[in-house]
Parts: C-alpha cells; structure tokens; sequence
C-alpha cells in the first residue's frame, strides 16, 4: 500500500515508519460519534431504524473510493498498516455488520472526507428506516437521542449539532444553495445581455466612422 506524505503530512507515518491507513489531516478527524434514536410510543420505547448506508454519493462510491484488492479486507490493512492516531479501530472495523461497508467504502469515511468550503457545515449521518411506525417518517411524538461523545470539540471551542431535516432527490431542506445558483445565474444572464448590447452599439459606431 502507497502512501502520498506530501498530500498525507503530517498523518503519513508513525515515527516507527508505519503507514497510516487512511493518512491525512482529514481521514485523522474523521466523526466517530453514536447517535441512537428512540422514540416514546405510549408506554414503550421504540428505537428508531436508521441507515446507514446509501447516505454517500454514486460515484464517490463506486468510482472514487476502492478497497485494497484482497481476499481478507482485515489482512490487507493489517499487512504494514496501522489506524490513524485518533481513531478508536482500525479502518477494516468501521462496520463490523457489513464487510462491504468497511474500510475506505465505509459511507461515514466517504461522507466525511468530502471536505465543506466552509467551517460550519453539515454532514449526513444516517437516513430513517421506513418501516412500520415509521413508514410515512418519523411521527410526531417524543424523541430521544442516545449519543457516546467520540468527537471532542471543545478544545477548538467547536460545537456539535443534530438536525432533523427532510433529504430529496436535490439535497437537503436547506435553500441557501439553490438561491445561491438562482442568483448568480440571473446575475451572470443579465451580464452577458449588457455586454452584449455594449458590443452591438460599439459595432454599430466603428462601422459609422468606417464609412
């Protein structure tokens, strides 16, 4: 297994020589929180079914991502490689359900290593289960969330947020995108029927002073 120190500095090597697998910065801060839902249904408590594959996108998945090519997945990342410093497991353990969902195909690790242009930003973390009682969503009733504090932020003065919100075909509920687009589109539309009228007049005049 290759490692690319000068993308992975300073997460490349233990000081031993040990390649970090995954290395880098980023894959080294990767969430590791679990958050449980439940919900309260008369007199019972009902844990909420939740997915969590399918949250990453197509071609990350299928194209970007790959596993190393063997047999034994364990194996292959055991074989002269170690976890990055501040993960709790190795990256073969990421989901010790679901072979298929470990390692670097492993949707969390996808989720988090597509990197936010911003600092404050929003990462899906799992899709409900529509079955049952959940069938049409979650209903209204009382929630609880059982969350083991993995990640610490408090050290950078961070802060962690679990945000309920409704995901369709074109993202998230959130329409800070999609006023972004419609206005930079129509401002760029309007730019190019300006310029183009500047053009058109200018034309008009050289071929004025021409004749």
């Amino acid at each position: 297994m290759q490692i690319q120190r000068s993308y992975c500095a300073p997460f490349s090597t233990y000081r031993n020589g040990t390649p970090m697998a995954p290395c880098g910065a980023i894959a080294n801060s990767m969430f590791n929180d679990t958050i449980d839902l439940f919900y309260s249904r008369n007199s019972s408590v009902i844990q909420v079914p939740l997915l969590k594959t399918g949250n990453s996108w197509w071609t990350d998945k299928n194209v970007k991502f790959r596993n190393p090519e063997s047999y034994n997945l364990s194996s292959a990342f055991a074989a002269g490689t170690a976890r990055p410093p501040y993960w709790q497991k190795p990256a073969y353990l990421l989901d010790e359900e679901d072979e298929r969902n470990s390692g670097y195909l492993n949707d969390d690790f996808i989720v988090w290593m597509r990197v936010s242009a911003f600092a404050t930003f929003r990462n899906l973390y799992r899709r409900v289960r529509r079955v049952r009682h959940f069938a049409e969503g979650l209903p209204a009733g009382n929630y609880t969330f059982h969350i083991s504090y993995n990640f610490p932020v408090t050290k950078f003065k961070g802060r962690k947020l679990v945000i309920l919100s409704t995901v369709v075909w074109c993202g998230g509920s959130n329409p800070f995108l999609g006023i972004a687009y419609l206005v930079s589109g129509t401002a760029a539309t309007l730019t190019g029927f300006v310029i183009t009228g500047i053009h058109l007049k200018l034309r008009k005049k050289k071929t004025y002073f021409q004749k």
